[in-house]
């Protein structure tokens, strides 16, 4: 007699699920909200805390660390700076599509929280917010929290490390250093995201206890905002890169990547996608694999448009819910930390989570939606994982076929968009 597999239930459903009850108890028992409440609110605060608690050190050990890995794009600069560039390009291109769908669904507007934002539009100069990225003291920026200067010091830090010789004592040191750094402190973000359902079950009973069912439109806004800034890539942004710059049909390109785009859907995660998205780069897209093997495993980590197109939702949702605007400049601040959050947190458990938790405390707003967003953060990390994915494709393609090394009869060949890689 054999016995039945036992099966655990994943970390995203356990979110879910403790959103919607502690949504729904919290509706039902809200004539008794000063009851329950006093011991729901604590919870919810302590996982909030818990959330900044692991931000400063995710930041300095993940960027610091990502940085300093990507210096085997210099065995190659020609591929690797070219690929840079449409990095660059494609990322400010998703962000933008994130603020302008969220200006046009206005996701946060009609949400009215009795909370106030301490928090100021006014007067804002790009120049001078440029200025004041720059730490002049690095341990007063981690002791401040100043995120920023944080970011631009772990930039700096990680160049300095990417920089030095290959052989070097120095470098392997430092490098073994922030990698195990990086996996503490990710093992800290797992105990805490292990804490999730509770602190969502909580913060969940208290929101819709104080605000009834309002919260619930806002966030079904929000999710098809995100849903039509993916579209915006998927359908818009990579077949004008596919078809005018790297010249080739982007229909086909799909087909050929099809595989890994599924794979991707499926697991939530580029990593575990990885083989799968070097074997269809190689041997259905034509991409040599000399250049699949320098990009593929860096553009994993970096290259996510679709956490670009991410990011400045929940900051503008955040806003709109406070009544604020932001201003030209601060957009501008909140595309670029999009890029920089997207290439320095990607891999971590529950990163999108954390990702709007930094957004949200860099641009000096509450993180109020943060436990808001884990709840459904199934549903998001879904199609982002494929766009993520699909972006690594694209920008392998557009790299080889204007270095004119794209094996086109192979692209162009016939193939089922089922047919495994």
């Amino acid at each position: 007699m054999s016995e039945k597999k036992k099966t655990s239930m994943g970390l995203a459903t356990k979110i879910l699920l403790a959103m919607v009850i502690g949504a729904a108890l919290g509706f039902v028992l809200k004539s008794s909200y000063e009851t329950w409440g006093a011991i729901t609110g604590p919870i919810g605060t302590v996982f909030i805390r818990l959330l900044k608690m692991t931000i400063m050190p995710l930041i300095f050990f993940s960027i610091v660390g990502g940085v300093a890995s990507v210096a085997d794009l210099k065995r190659l600069k020609k591929v690797g700076g070219t690929f840079m560039v449409y990095w660059l390009s494609a990322s400010a291109l998703a962000a933008i599509s994130g603020i302008v769908w969220s200006y046009i669904i206005k996701p946060g507007v009609g949400i009215k929280l009795a909370e106030k934002a301490e928090y100021s539009t006014k007067g804002v100069s790009v120049i001078d917010s440029l200025v004041k990225w720059v730490p002049d003291n690095p341990a007063a920026a981690f002791a401040n929290f100043n995120i920023l200067q944080v970011i631009v010091f772990s930039l700096f830090l990680g160049i300095a490390i990417a920089t030095l010789p290959a052989d070097s004592a120095a470098k392997k040191g430092l490098n073994n250093f922030f990698d195990w750094g990086n996996t503490a402190i990710t093992k800290v973000v797992e105990i805490v995201m292990g804490f999730a359902p509770v602190g969502v079950f909580c913060l969940m009973m208290d929101v819709t206890g104080t605000l009834g069912t309002e919260v619930l439109t806002g966030l079904g806004k929000m999710l098809l905002t995100q849903y039509l800034a993916y579209a915006t890539l998927l359908f818009v942004v990579f077949p004008i890169i596919l078809a005018c710059i790297a010249k080739v049909n982007p229909l086909k390109h799909f087909i050929n990547v099809f595989p890994a785009m599924i794979l991707a859907f499926s697991t939530c995660s580029s990593s575990a996608t990885l083989p799968l998205t070097m074997k269809c780069a190689k041997e259905r897209a034509g991409v040599p694999a000399e250049t699949v093997n320098l990009l593929a495993p860096p553009a994993a980590t970096i290259n996510m448009q679709a956490c670009c197109a991410e990011m400045p939702i929940y900051a503008i949702f955040a806003a709109q819910m406070f009544g604020l605007d932001f201003s030209f400049g601060e957009l501008s601040v909140i595309c670029l930390l999009g890029i920089i959050m997207a290439a320095g947190v990607a891999g971590v458990p529950g990163g999108g989570i954390m990702m709007s938790a930094i957004m949200m405390q860099t641009m000096g707003l509450p993180l109020t939606i943060v436990p808001w967003v884990a709840g459904i953060y199934r549903l998001i990390d879904m199609p982002n994982t494929m766009l993520n994915v699909t972006g690594d494709t694209v920008g392998m393609v557009t790299t080889t076929s204007l270095l004119g090394t794209l094996d086109r009869d192979k692209f162009n060949s016939d193939k089922s968009m089922s047919e495994e890689a």
